[in-house]
């Protein structure tokens, strides 16, 4: 049996605890576990009317109590006292970024935080509703594509409360989240690689344009390129953990182009990186669409770019989806797929040039 109980401090507020009592308990002893959560009233009557202020609190503190109640009926061994948990959402999110960062998720995080400003939106709040409205404000606000993202990542953390035990159902479970819709990718044919490489920039750090380079002949993501060492260098190969997956091992051959950019590099003086000079994403996507418009090329240059290139180029020279696959890291074939479809589409066009007799 778990009761609410509520203390009156000096202040005047109440400090709400927990009065847990479970008859499989050694010597049938109660506990008490102390919320830290504050209200304006003592709430012991039921028929108490709880004010506006309160409101949100008690949310809380019935939704832990029922949480306590389920593990004192449901306790082979007597009650055990669980974890803290924090049923704040975006508390929740930013716990889970410290434990491991997700770039998608700190985005996410910023967006409720925006939207929601100082309002606290709890774990109970999450209803389908909810989740409309806020994928509504996404949809104004960032691309279908960043929205999907987002929301995904939103589920994927959200239904992690289930495997926990710390909810039983979801919202997610029948709420749609939007699709992604299909963008055509933008990526470089090999003249116009060569053209950007020949191109020498007037503006902006030198580094930015060898890192692109680089990554046209590697495949490797920004945040690969960020973090590239000459540790990393085993023999002809790159031998590293991708930033996305740090669990998996990728290993990309150097062609002597790639080879030519890392010995035309300064080294650092203290540390080993590679690309040492680089500004953020934002600034060197800023600076390459000043590249390409000056190498002449028509395109909407970005630095995911080159990763769209790499592929595109090595599938047009033979190179099989299979192992194209393992270049770019990818855990799954249909994300290598995207890669052959362009491709098949533009031996398509160039086909339809073919004259008739």
């Amino acid at each position: 049996m778990v009761k609410v109980r509520y203390k009156k401090l000096a202040s005047g507020k109440y400090s709400a605890y927990l009065d847990i009592y479970s008859s499989n308990s050694e010597d049938g002893q109660r506990n008490y576990e102390f919320l830290k959560i504050y209200v304006s009233k003592d709430y012991s009557d039921p028929k108490t009317r709880i004010v506006e202020a309160d409101k949100d609190n008690m949310k809380v503190i019935n939704a832990i109590r029922n949480t306590r109640e389920t593990d004192t009926n449901f306790s082979e061994n007597g009650y055990t006292k669980p974890g803290k948990i924090d049923y704040n959402l975006v508390n929740y999110f930013r716990q889970c970024l410290k434990a491991k960062y997700n770039y998608r998720l700190e985005c996410l995080t910023i967006q409720l935080e925006k939207y929601y400003g100082s309002k606290v939106v709890y774990f109970q709040d999450v209803d389908g509703e909810l989740l409309d409205t806020f994928q509504t404000h996404l949809l104004n606000n960032v691309t279908q594509n960043t929205a999907n993202s987002y929301m995904c990542t939103f589920r994927q953390y959200f239904n992690k409360l289930i495997t926990k035990g710390i909810l039983k159902v979801s919202p997610f479970w029948t709420f749609k989240v939007v699709e992604e819709a299909e963008v055509e990718k933008t990526t470089l044919t090999m003249e116009e690689v060569r053209a950007l490489a020949q191109y020498t920039p007037k503006r902006g750090n030198p580094q930015i344009k060898e890192a692109f380079l680089f990554s046209c002949f590697t495949g490797l993501r920004l945040s690969d390129v960020k973090k590239f060492t000459y540790d990393e260098i085993v023999g002809d190969e790159i031998v590293f953990r991708p930033a996305k997956t740090s669990k998996k091992i990728v290993r990309v051959p150097l062609i002597d182009d790639a080879k030519a950019i890392i010995a035309s590099l300064p080294k650092h003086p203290k540390n080993s990186k590679v690309f040492w000079n680089l500004p953020s994403g934002q600034v060197i996507n800023t600076y390459l669409k000043f590249f390409g418009l000056g190498a002449g090329i028509q395109k909407n240059l970005h630095f995911h770019a080159a990763r769209h290139t790499f592929a595109t180029i090595g599938l047009t020279y033979g190179i099989d989806i299979y192992t194209m696959k393992e270049l770019l890291g990818h855990s799954k074939i249909e994300m290598t797929q995207i890669y052959a479809k362009i491709v098949d589409k533009k031996k398509a066009m160039e086909m339809a040039k073919f004259p008739k007799l």
